[in-house]
């Protein structure tokens, strides 16, 4: 863009700021090394100001120059400091060296020349001296880069037009070879990852293909950003669609989680077993789902399953036990009436304990009824009154004092309420996540708080009806 004439002053003034600076450096007090960082300054400011009016060009370049010598001069007093900027100079025009050595395979020679270019006027007005032992060979080097990339440029322009129709063709392959990466259907993540890597590929290619005839530019280029913005609309599409199906994904192993966490805060887990077992069933069907959240699921799903299973084998182990102690108990009472040789009334405190804290088997209470039958005509009762009594005493506890049948209910409903507590508490155990994200982990702890509560109201119940 051409710059106004006001710009070219504003320029021309800000330069000659600069060449003060660098004058006054000379006379300020502070440090070699701050000088030269300020020094630096100055340089880069001076190649970031734009041109000048024409007519002061080379005046106000030559006085600039004038004074960087008079600097360099002023450093090169300083032997240590003077080494410091030599090698510095060095590794700069070595870089210079090795970048500039890229361009000889440049398929853009236009290109190329221009950076080159670019490279020579750093290497010329912005680097300074090198060590006499390293000058000569760099120099060297550079007119050898040089003079190579001039050949090249030369051997181009004869060749120009066939040159110049290649590119367009092998660009025109590059673009079709796109086309084709999205007009072929995929439905795999595995493989748009691929179309994408072999995409990124394809577009380097392209770029670094030299340059087209110009009257086909404007088409070319046309043509390109039409195929590559229909390659991102196709990738987009597909991508939204696999995060839709994501979304849904995780949102029945969320569902399942939670089947899991419900079904295991119910008492019969044994009847659940399948149904937990058909839900593992179902996990194993929902794909695709992403990597990490798919991992974060399947922690808590796992846990899940393994504490429900866990509370099955503890019901069992809890269930044994207390078979074995209500089989003791059961015994206990065939003993004392076997072995009963009191009064009748002692014999139906006997019965009241069977009926209001036991529930024999069908086998067993069977015989404890003979039993009793077989003690009451000890007590001196024929047949048929034995029989008669036994019949009154089953239905005067069948119809037992309504305060008494309340308190046997709710001390039922006691026993089984600090049973199911004792569990859930065992329960925590079992959770290695003890996190407040963990759902399975606060279901537990809020039905353990609520039975509680309920254990707390009952018995404030009980002790009413007992006053």
């Amino acid at each position: 863009m051409k710059l106004s004439q006001k710009n070219l002053d504003d320029n021309l003034v800000e330069k000659k700021l600069l060449i003060e600076k660098l004058k006054e450096l000379l006379n300020t007090d502070g440090s070699i090394n701050d000088k030269y960082n300020k020094f630096k300054k100055i340089q880069n400011s001076w190649f970031k100001i734009g041109n000048v009016p024409r007519s002061q060009d080379l005046i106000i370049w030559n006085n600039f120059q004038h004074h960087i010598k008079n600097f360099y001069d002023y450093l090169h007093l300083n032997r240590k400091f003077k080494e410091i900027d030599l090698d510095h100079n060095l590794k700069e025009k070595e870089k210079i060296i090795f970048s500039a050595k890229k361009l000889i395979n440049s398929n853009d020679q236009y290109k190329a020349f221009r950076d080159f270019e670019r490279f020579k006027k750093r290497w010329k007005f912005e680097l300074g001296p090198v060590k006499k032992e390293n000058k000569e060979k760099l120099e060297k080097e550079i007119r050898n880069i040089e003079e190579i990339l001039n050949n090249k440029r030369k051997e181009f322009e004869l060749n120009k037009d066939a040159i110049l129709s290649l590119n367009y063709n092998t660009k025109n392959k590059l673009v079709n070879d796109i086309e084709g990466l999205y007009q072929t259907d995929s439905n795999s993540i595995k493989d748009w990852q691929e179309k994408i890597k072999t995409f990124e590929s394809i577009k380097k290619n392209i770029e670094d293909t030299g340059p087209i005839p110009r009257k086909l530019k404007k088409s070319f280029w046309n043509n390109y950003k039409k195929v590559v913005r229909e390659f991102y609309s196709t990738k987009n599409i597909f991508f939204k669609k696999i995060k839709k199906v994501y979304t849904e994904n995780l949102s029945k192993q969320n569902s399942l989680i939670n089947e899991i966490i419900n079904i295991s805060s119910k008492d019969d887990l044994e009847k659940e077993r399948q149904n937990v077992i058909s839900i593992q069933k179902q996990w194993k069907l929902i794909k695709p789902v992403p990597y990490k959240a798919n991992e974060k699921n399947w922690k808590n799903f796992k846990n899940s399953c393994d504490l429900f299973f866990q509370k099955i084998s503890q019901n069992k182990n809890l269930k044994t036990k207390e078979n074995k102690q209500f089989e003791l108990k059961q015994n206990k009472l065939i003993e004392d009436v076997e072995k009963f040789s009191g009064e009748l009334v002692g014999l139906e405190k006997i019965f009241e304990e069977y009926f209001l804290n036991n529930k024999l088997s069908s086998e067993k209470e069977k015989i404890f009824f003979d039993k009793i039958k077989t003690q009451l005509i000890k007590q001196g009762l024929k047949e048929e009154e034995s029989q008669n009594k036994l019949n009154e005493m089953k239905s005067k506890f069948m119809s037992y004092d309504q305060k008494k049948s309340e308190v046997y209910k709710l001390n039922l409903r006691l026993d089984k309420l600090k049973k199911d507590l004792t569990q859930q508490e065992n329960n925590l155990l079992f959770f290695k996540d003890k996190s407040k994200e963990n759902k399975l982990l606060k279901t537990v702890h809020l039905k353990i708080k609520n039975q509680k509560l309920e254990i707390e109201k009952l018995i404030i119940e009980k002790n009413k009806l007992l006053k």
